[in-house]
């Protein structure tokens, strides 16, 4: 599979009247902030509000024995859709997805992350035969569609750590899809250095494409490697202590990390400034007594080697970093 069967299964089309259209047997898992917004209605289809099924699998799995189902359609986020291509996958269905955001390359991949035993589980799921590009839907999330080319930025961080996996622990690396990644970064950074913000926020077929091929080549891979490494690790920490965009708290990731792996950061923190990714750290409680507990207790992945593995056991340098990062953030996250 190329990174640009994508695109061949984007369908620009009406999310409203595709919704509508749908038939007994039909299953749409739906976000009822989406659905309430846009004012659509299905009385034919099985209509069902991801909140009622929740991420955990003990529930997914009992919802399934319930009907006999043929389609399943995602309208919403991140959640929403996991829900959807997981029910796709255990069922052996079409499965269509309708992002009403882009504030994850879900829509794009093939693994969900679902609950088990109050424990998040990565599983396969189904990869969308069908993405429908509503443009008018898109437009009503524009910060949430920021900060999903803000994720796309890890790419930057977690091909470093995927050489630094070859030279210590001689990890191999797939050199097609390693290409293929930096030439996504250097697409997405060229994208953003040469459109005022007025104009990246407006192109939203732009940002579906960079965010949704992010998506597909670690579908290709078959594991997050590309794209998730020691930037990923620090976000997670973060969000273990705030429920906080995945693209802010990312963004944090790449810039520590990219620190920590002694670059010049000076282009990645170029392009994340000028997304204003940080505008709203202050309501979301980052700060950056957060982001200094968080990067004490981060702990290495035993799956992904990184410049986590280097730095575990050293406080001082970390407190380096974090002193480096004070100083170029520049005011953009509170300092208490």
């Amino acid at each position: 599979m190329k990174s640009n069967n994508f695109i061949d299964v984007i369908q620009k089309y009406s999310s409203k009247k595709y919704i509508e259209d749908l038939r007994e047997n039909e299953l749409i898992i739906y976000s009822p902030t989406s659905i309430k917004k846009n004012n659509i209605e299905n009385n034919k289809c099985l209509m069902v509000n991801w909140h009622d099924i929740t991420k955990n699998i003990d529930k997914i799995e009992e919802f399934i024995k319930q009907d006999k189902i043929l389609k399943v359609v995602s309208y919403g986020g991140g959640s929403t859709i996991d829900i959807g291509k997981y029910i796709a996958y255990k069922l052996d269905v079409e499965f269509v997805c309708i992002p009403t955001m882009l504030s994850t390359n879900s829509y794009a991949t093939n693994k969900v992350a679902l609950i088990k035993d109050h424990k998040k589980m990565t599983l396969e799921a189904k990869t969308p035969e069908k993405i429908i590009f509503d443009n008018e839907l898109l437009k009503l999330s524009k910060k949430e569609n920021i900060y999903g080319l803000a994720d796309v930025f890890s790419i930057y961080t977690a091909l470093y750590d995927w050489k630094l996996a070859e030279k210590n622990i001689k990890e191999r690396i797939d050199y097609n899809i390693y290409n293929m990644a930096e030439k996504l970064l250097q697409d997405v950074l060229t994208f953003v250095n040469n459109n005022e913000l007025e104009e990246i926020v407006k192109n939203n077929m732009k940002l579906f494409e960079f965010i949704g091929i992010a998506g597909y080549i670690t579908n290709l891979y078959g594991t997050g490697r590309p794209e998730s490494g020691s930037e990923h690790i620090m976000a997670k920490e973060i969000e273990a202590n705030l429920d906080i965009p995945h693209g802010m708290s990312v963004s944090v990731g790449i810039l520590i990390m990219g620190l920590m792996q002694n670059r010049d950061i000076t282009k990645i923190l170029k392009a994340i400034k000028k997304l204003n990714v940080f505008e709203k750290s202050n309501k979301y409680g980052l700060n950056i007594k957060i982001i200094d507990k968080s990067l004490m207790n981060i702990k290495p992945r035993l799956d992904r080697y990184s410049i986590v593995n280097i730095y575990e056991g050293n406080p001082e340098e970390k407190r380096r970093i974090l002193n480096k990062f004070y100083n170029i953030i520049d005011g953009e996250i509170e300092l208490c």
